[in-house]
């Protein structure tokens, strides 16, 4: 039985870690903090009384290794799903508007469901169908050096329009503003949500935390495919010896019984102990914040389960009942502000956006996640390295490599599914 030993327990890992077992290998997870997840996890806060994500995850139709990855471990009971896409949106003074697909058949559902969303005029709405109509034309090489912002201004899809639509599309996915995106990435992201079929667009809810959906089911699965989770285990040091690892160092000791080492830290982790021996091709990451602020509410009057705010500094608000949790993506200028400072933030706007005032807010939870993405900007296009590396039996796992997509949860588990494939592809399998 051939031993694969995987540096790290995010998303990426853990997906690697799965697919390995489940194939027959012996896989042993080290992990250096105490949790499993990464940057995707969620742990019990008794004030709030409430499961809480580090950050609000949410999943679509497109994300298609994501849904396999949790049909394999048992998990996507944990997940709810949209039957057509829909999406309601606030404007000051509880203004509501709705973007929904119709029931007809596709692409006319969506069609129809650009064309009523009253958020933007009839004119703003043309030109949006417009930008549709062409985007399966649309080659990447036309988009070469371009952000997403120029791309949107060369298609008149202007300022509103970008405030209404583009923001939730653009900053959502890639979690940076329009003017550092490269259009490329954009662009991959849209074939897949708007050009895969109907469901491709949906957007997918989870009912449990982010711990209980992802990182419980899948140790479950390994341990029981005869593998082995470690937690608060550091890496140190990785030994090569004849273009080979042979040796890992860690915190409490060494390692030297596998065949094959797959790490699945972050770049800037991994960068810490590489050996001079290995060749990686290395693109200059920058990294974007996600703020999450979770309330306990006395009364709650929302009735949807997620809702966009139209130009705001709030992105999302997340319905969870007696709980509502906002989410703030591309946050870097947030990042300095206190709790509270961000608490009288978020109040402002939840008064302006949904009526709820600081008296109807019980306890409050501000979560930083001040690397939680790279920016898909055009400079790394190209320079994210593959999952092979110069070493034989070393190969590389996270939603940094190049996987094709955005720092996303479903390019992390693509990395560990393209990881798996490639290791059973020289097992001749």
């Amino acid at each position: 039985m051939k031993k694969c030993l995987i540096l790290g327990g995010g998303i990426a890992g853990l997906t690697s870690a799965v697919y390995l077992s489940k194939a027959g290998f012996k896989v042993k997870l080290i992990e250096a903090s105490p949790k499993l997840g990464g940057r995707a996890y969620s742990y019990f806060d008794k004030d709030l009384n409430l499961e809480i994500d580090n950050g609000q995850h949410i999943l679509m139709g497109c994300y298609k290794e994501t849904l396999k990855f949790l049909r394999t471990i048992d998990s996507i009971g944990n997940l709810t799903f949209q039957k057509d896409l829909t999406v309601n949106f606030l404007k000051e003074n509880k203004n509501q508007f709705q973007l929904k697909s119709s029931n007809l058949p596709y692409p006319v559902g969506l069609i129809t469901g650009l064309l009523s969303y009253k958020a933007i005029t009839l004119l703003e709405r043309l030109l949006l169908l417009k930008f549709f109509i062409k985007l399966p034309f649309q080659a990447i090489k036309d988009l070469e050096n371009l952000t997403v912002l120029e791309w949107l201004e060369r298609e008149n899809q202007n300022e509103m329009t970008r405030k209404a639509f583009w923001n939730f599309i653009a900053i959502g996915a890639l979690n940076t503003s329009l003017n550092k995106a490269s259009a490329r990435s954009l662009l991959i992201i849209l074939k897949e949500m708007f050009l895969k079929g109907k469901n491709a667009a949906t957007i997918i809810l989870p009912g449990k935390g982010l711990t209980e959906t992802y990182c419980n089911e899948a140790e479950k699965f390994i341990q029981e495919n005869n593998g082995e989770v470690v937690l608060s285990e550091k890496v140190v040091e990785l030994k090569v010896k004849n273009s080979k690892i042979v040796k890992v160092k860690t915190t409490t000791g060494e390692l030297t019984d596998f065949d094959y080492v797959i790490s699945a830290l972050p770049f800037f982790a991994l960068e810490k102990i590489l050996s001079p021996a290995v060749e990686l091709k290395k693109a200059n990451y920058k990294y974007s914040s996600i703020l999450s602020v979770h309330l306990k509410l006395d009364k709650n009057e929302l009735t949807d389960k997620f809702y966009g705010l139209i130009n705001s500094r709030i992105h999302w608000i997340f319905n969870h009942g007696d709980n509502i949790t906002l989410v703030i993506s591309d946050g870097d200028k947030y990042m300095e502000l206190s709790k509270k400072e961000i608490f009288d933030l978020v109040c402002d706007e939840l008064k302006k956006y949904a009526g709820i005032g600081k008296g109807n807010i019980l306890n409050y939870r501000v979560i930083k996640e001040k690397r939680a993405t790279f920016i898909p900007s055009n400079d790394i296009e190209g320079k994210r390295p593959p999952t092979e590396t110069n070493i034989k039996n070393f190969f590389l796992t996270g939603d940094w490599i190049d996987t094709g997509l955005p720092s996303t949860i479903e390019s992390a588990v693509k990395s560990g599914r393209m990881v798996t494939d490639k290791i059973l592809e020289l097992q001749g399998r």
